[in-house]
């Protein structure tokens, strides 16, 4: 029997994947028209007639070159193109539509329409996510079919803003979401797929991999790795989420010295860090409290600093942890009201004024981000829980009144406490909360400490 089309092992995953909502992709090259193409094939023998769907390109020309591999595809198998209604029709009754979007308020024209699946091939040329959510309000199965939006992009685009935050920070890959809309339970995920994993790409043309080479080098790393973390003038180029996001580890009391970070927020969020040193001045943050509301991008949550204080003290008390580094404005008092800090104080925090020189601040972040320890790790790594962190710091942009410092504009809210602990005495001098002579020396153990 003749296999007109194989899924590669990433595809056969996203093609097994039952959320609702569905991002796949990441590098060039990594299958991903093909995969939307077979994801509406999957039920089309089980439905007929009740399983429509539709995909969208954003300008004629790029729809052209999906029509054509789609014909390649389809028509072997039965499927009839009708050039009127720009559709696939199979056999049995299901049907796929074909669709450019060179607008995103385009997608208005589908009003009335309805789908059980939905595709937009490459969804980073979307500069909002208004015909995405659009099109969502257009699924439905009076039948009880199975309903699907899926969506391909690498970063980059003029939408990696709103795609990185809807599936790509606090989301690990391959995991499915949950999430209430309006009572309704819905669920997402994000399947990253690299160059990599396109092995017939990689052996039919071993030279695309070099000739990505020739592309400045963040729309290299984009493109050849899919790293979402990576635009053109971001302050913190040196990040690299695979080397500086790990896994929890084991902090051992006598191998390093905790201390929390704090950055006040009301309106805006607020940020605690806890953060952890070592003898060698090498700094890790383990963990994270942060005040925005959900589903938010840079919305405080309004609570008081005696709840704040008492959400830090419980985790506090359980790891030894009883300094505190903070934003010098929290020792600002408003008429006859406490000052922030006092309520950290009353939950026995010891607590220090941060220093807040912000250039020096931010050129320390850089020089931990960039220096290598003697195993080659950077000297600041965060654990992969902290998702505020990991999301905010490398999307900062550069002041553009003072290019040396970050916009203050922008959610610097975990950073600026992120620069207040390492520009801290604790960071500089992390021997004195620790016992003498209690530092590990021997390479293995500083292995077994995740190092």
């Amino acid at each position: 029997m003749r296999i007109l089309w194989k899924p590669q092992k990433k595809q056969a995953e996203a093609l097994e994947c039952p959320a609702f909502e569905m991002l796949y992709g990441g590098a060039a090259g990594g299958g991903k028209s093909d995969f939307l193409l077979a994801d509406f094939l999957g039920m089309v023998p089980k439905w007929g007639k009740d399983w429509k769907g539709i995909i969208f390109r954003r300008t004629y020309s790029e729809l052209e070159e999906l029509l054509k591999r789609a014909k390649e595809m389809y028509v072997p198998i039965g499927g009839t193109w009708i050039a009127g209604e720009k559709q696939f029709v199979f056999p049995n009754g299901s049907a796929i539509r074909f669709g450019y979007l060179e607008r995103d308020n385009d997608v208005t024209r589908y009003q009335g329409h309805q789908y059980t699946w939905v595709a937009f091939d490459e969804l980073g040329n979307y500069k909002t996510d208004f015909a995405w959510r659009y099109m969502i309000s257009r699924i439905r199965s009076p039948a009880g079919a199975p309903c699907y939006i899926r969506g391909t992009a690498n970063p980059g685009g003029v939408g990696h803003a709103w795609i990185k935050n809807r599936f790509v920070d606090g989301f690990i890959p391959g995991k499915i979401y949950k999430f209430n809309s309006d009572g309704d339970i819905t669920t997402r995920c994000f399947i990253p797929s690299l160059l990599d994993d396109n092995r017939i790409l990689m052996q039919n043309d071993p030279g695309y991999a070099r000739r990505l080479k020739n592309l400045p080098s963040h729309i290299y790393r984009a493109l050849r790795y899919g790293d979402w973390d990576v635009f053109a003038g971001q302050v913190f180029d040196e990040w690299r989420r695979e080397k500086h996001v790990v896994k929890p580890f084991a902090l051992e009391q006598t191998s390093w010295h905790k201390f929390y970070s704090f950055d006040w927020g009301y309106q805006k969020p607020y940020a605690l860090l806890k953060l952890a040193v070592n003898g060698d001045g090498k700094v890790v943050q383990y963990g994270e409290i942060y005040g925005c509301l959900p589903g938010e991008i840079n919305k405080g949550t309004r609570e008081g600093s005696e709840l704040i204080a008492a959400k830090a003290k419980a985790p506090a008390d359980a790891e030894g942890v009883t300094e505190l580094v903070a934003d010098p404005s929290c020792w600002n008092k408003q008429d006859s009201h406490p000052s922030v800090i006092e309520a950290f104080q009353k939950a026995g925090f010891r607590c220090t004024k941060a220093n807040n020189d912000r250039i020096p601040g931010w050129n320390k972040l850089h020089e931990l981000l960039k220096t290598e320890d003697e195993y080659g790790r950077p000297m600041l790594q965060v654990f992969e829980t902290c998702a505020h962190t990991i999301r905010t710091l490398p999307g900062l942009l550069p002041d553009p009144n003072r290019p040396e410092d970050v916009d203050s504009d922008m959610e610097d809210h975990a950073p600026d406490a992120l620069r207040y602990g390492v520009m801290s005495l604790t960071a500089k001098y992390p021997d004195r909360g620790l016992r003498r002579g209690a530092m590990p020396k021997r390479r293995d153990t500083l292995r077994d400490n995740g190092f």
